[in-house]
């Protein structure tokens, strides 16, 4: 399988291609132009791809932000769509979600929403499939695609009412298993629905993967210490925007990479402590020590990013060797 980290600036969408099928997670894109960019890689695909006929077997979308959501009616136009699957959530800053879960119907795509009370319900540490969620099945090989985390129907104990609020929280967790290469994605997930997670999966593997890509763009509030020992990845991965993204006149209001201080240099740190492959060289990219703050760091260890290395993709086989090729190769 092959997982295409697209580049759509300060946003998400990941492509995740198998012998007899695709699927997005994401559609996000950080203005018209990275829209269109994405309606044109996916295009390219599927020309590469005939068997598809421009099919996506399910659309995945982490949660109802906007830098995740931008480009989904657009892909919903342009592709046959057979499977939706969110957070069940409509109030947040992308409006799409809400579109296309009131769409769904009409366009005859079967839709699935899921709660973290709705993955655990009676104490299931196992995570939760079903056939909206993984509908791939191909004749040689079986990928499994499972969730481990969406929407809190109820507010945790320990948490504010603003971090209940905060829609980032809501984002589902996914996990794509190809026999022994195991892919996972975590939204933007931030530090308060990290707890809650890596505390209920806490040492049962659940949440080890091979590749994961780093939670919300980068940022300094979706990587922990708990989460990174949990997952233990080989490789990660960072979409973002490029490091001046919103000092240009014209840039998109909604999406600051500079006012962001997307990636992290805390962030970065902390993937470089744990990560043991390095990339095939060093490479000096501007990273943030906090908004607007930017610096050159190098980088050495398995961190891909999409402002640095444009599209990434992730060519793993079945017995959990990971091949690295970016844009700039």
């Amino acid at each position: 399988m092959k997982v295409h980290y697209i580049d759509v600036g300060q946003a998400a969408s990941s492509l995740l291609e198998f012998p007899c099928g695709a699927i997005l997670i994401d559609a996000g894109a950080q203005d018209d132009k990275a829209e269109q960019n994405l309606i044109n890689y996916l295009e390219h695909f599927f020309s590469t791809r005939p068997d598809l006929n421009h099919t996506l077997d399910l659309v995945i979308i982490t949660h109802d932000h906007v830098d995740h959501d931008y480009a989904l009616e657009e892909v919903v136009n342009h592709f046959t769509v057979k499977k939706f699957v969110d957070n069940g959530l409509s109030d947040g800053s992308g409006k799409n979600q809400k579109w296309l879960q009131e769409h769904t119907r009409e366009l005859g795509i079967t839709y699935g929403t899921y709660s973290f009370e709705k993955i655990t319900a009676n104490n299931n540490h196992a995570g939760y499939t079903d056939t909206i969620v993984d509908p791939i099945k191909c004749s040689a090989v079986d990928p499994k695609i499972i969730l481990y985390s969406g929407s809190f129907d109820q507010k945790p104990a320990k948490w504010s009412a603003q971090a209940f609020k905060n829609g980032n929280n809501h984002s589902l967790v996914i996990k794509v298993i190809f026999d022994k290469s195991i892919f996972l994605f975590t939204g933007d997930l931030e530090q308060e629905a990290i707890n809650v997670v890596t505390d209920y999966y806490k040492n049962t593997t659940k949440l080890n993967a091979g590749v994961w890509e780093v939670g919300h763009h980068g940022s300094y509030n979706a990587t922990s210490d708990a989460l990174l020992k949990e997952i233990s990845p080989q490789y990660t991965v960072i979409s973002c925007g490029h490091w001046d993204y919103g000092t240009h006149p014209g840039d998109n209001k909604l999406f600051k990479t500079y006012v962001y201080g997307h990636p992290r240099i805390v962030t970065l740190d902390k993937l470089a402590a744990v990560l043991t492959n390095n990339r095939e060289a060093p490479i000096q990219v501007q990273a943030a020590s906090a908004s607007k703050v930017f610096q050159e760091v190098t980088i050495t260890k398995s961190i891909y990013a999409t402002p640095w290395d444009k599209t990434v993709i992730i060519t793993a086989d079945r017995q959990g060797h990971y091949q690295v090729s970016t844009g700039n190769n």
